[in-house]
């Protein structure tokens, strides 16, 4: 009897001092807790990094794991199914987590069915969606910037000629197989499917950055020498054959002159929005891989990779609760303070998958801070180093000058 109350006395303390333990830290206490297999290992697999924005994932995600103390590697499958296909049934026996941008919607099914089930490896399908099934996607809304941009350039040319009929669009676009740029697409084919009177001419310069500029410099000396507006897919190093095209062909006019012909852009890249502040072109919309890479290492963080347990018997995958909304993370820029996404059951594919919001950016707000392709600039610098600069005909717009101006003060004090 002595023992019981003794027993029944020290537990009673035990658990006194726990209490006193929450209520003066705010944390809870881990009594036990397996180790990750791999000592908190996370691997990021990507389609192409042969081009700034693709870099920026991989800075960014690689920022936001370290910064919890996981180790992060990443390697780069250069377009090819094959090769990702290869990396992932590899890295998935070295890894306590996976992220992978995919090379397609269908060739990386298998491989990370593979991964999940026979090397207990969770994989997030990360800024672009596969049709199979991984713990969760977070994208941009590639469709719905795809087709507001669409239905922008259809407006600025009626808003200026009075008629639609008999004008020319360019789309310029890039690998279709990948999701994002199909996905724009889609959202560009709005002009042909509701406007048949446009001459619409639908282009696409493959995975880099050269095969965008020279399929735009032969359209536009060629079917395209018309044209009013150009709409582009990707922006940075991709816009910059679109420009150079124009001004080699001096079609380049300043934002306001009656000759401008109506240029918006994806991304939101360093060089694009200078080129905004200049004048050359008049809108872009902002891709924010900020955004997306810590928000999606913030759910996995949560649902995922809480703890090891997936790892042994009986190895259950961790799913998220669905729907999920996510908040737009301190310090980058969806739109707007309380802007949000959510991550919901979808019809084309069998993980839960969030779409981004699809910032606008104009000469308006192209100076927020937080915008990405402002906020990059303190870790990577400038897309292209310099910026280049182009002879536009017509006369500067009278704001360009204020907002190149505060753009330097601002780098300055970075």
């Amino acid at each position: 009897m002595k023992r019981s109350k003794g027993l029944r006395l020290k537990t009673a303390m035990m658990l006194v001092i726990i209490a006193a333990f929450i209520v003066v830290t705010g944390v809870q206490p881990v009594m036990s807790q397996a180790k990750f297999s791999h000592g908190k290992t996370m691997w990021l697999l990507m389609p192409y990094t042969g081009e700034f924005w693709w870099n920026t994932i991989v800075e960014y995600v690689g920022r936001a794991v370290k910064l919890d103390g996981w180790n992060f590697n990443f390697a780069t499958a250069d377009g090819s199914d094959t090769t990702q296909f290869d990396q992932i049934t590899t890295y998935a026996q070295k890894a306590d987590i996976m992220f992978v941008f995919p090379t397609s919607f269908t060739g990386i099914n298998e491989a990370v069915r593979i991964a999940e089930e026979q090397y207990h490896c969770p994989v997030v399908a990360f800024k672009g969606y596969i049709t199979g099934k991984s713990r969760f996607c977070e994208m941009f809304d590639d469709f719905k910037s795809g087709e507001l941009m669409a239905k922008e350039a259809v407006a600025w040319i009626q808003k200026k000629y009075g008629t639609t009929k008999g004008k020319t669009v360019i789309a310029v676009n890039g690998d279709l197989k990948q999701s994002g740029w199909k996905l724009r697409q889609d959202g560009f084919d709005w002009i042909k499917e509701n406007h048949p009177e446009i001459n619409y001419i639908a282009i696409q310069g493959g995975l880099s950055p050269e095969g965008w500029a020279d399929v735009a410099d032969a359209c536009i000396a060629g079917a395209g020498s018309n044209a009013d507006a150009i709409i582009s897919a990707s922006d940075g190093p991709y816009l910059l054959g679109t420009v150079s095209a124009l001004a080699k062909y001096g079609k380049l006019y300043y934002v306001g002159d009656p000759k401008h012909i109506f240029v918006a852009s994806i991304d939101g890249k360093p060089s694009t929005l200078q080129w905004l502040r200049m004048g050359y072109i008049d809108a872009v919309y902002s891709q924010v891989p900020d955004a997306i890479s810590y928000s999606a290492w913030e759910v996995a963080k949560k649902y995922i990779v809480k703890d090891a347990s997936y790892q042994s018997a009986p190895y259950e995958m961790p799913e998220i609760p669905v729907p999920l909304t996510v908040k737009q993370p301190a310090g980058s820029y969806w739109g707007g303070k309380d802007a949000v996404m959510t991550i919901e059951t979808v019809d084309y594919s069998k993980t839960p998958t969030g779409t981004t919001p699809a910032p606008r950016v104009d000469r308006n707000n192209v100076n927020t801070w937080e915008l990405y392709g402002n906020s990059i600039i303190r870790f990577l610098g400038q897309d292209i180093r310099p910026t280049p600069t182009f002879a536009a005909k017509g006369t500067k717009p009278a704001w360009s000058a204020k907002l190149l101006s505060d753009f330097a003060a601002w780098v300055a004090k970075q």
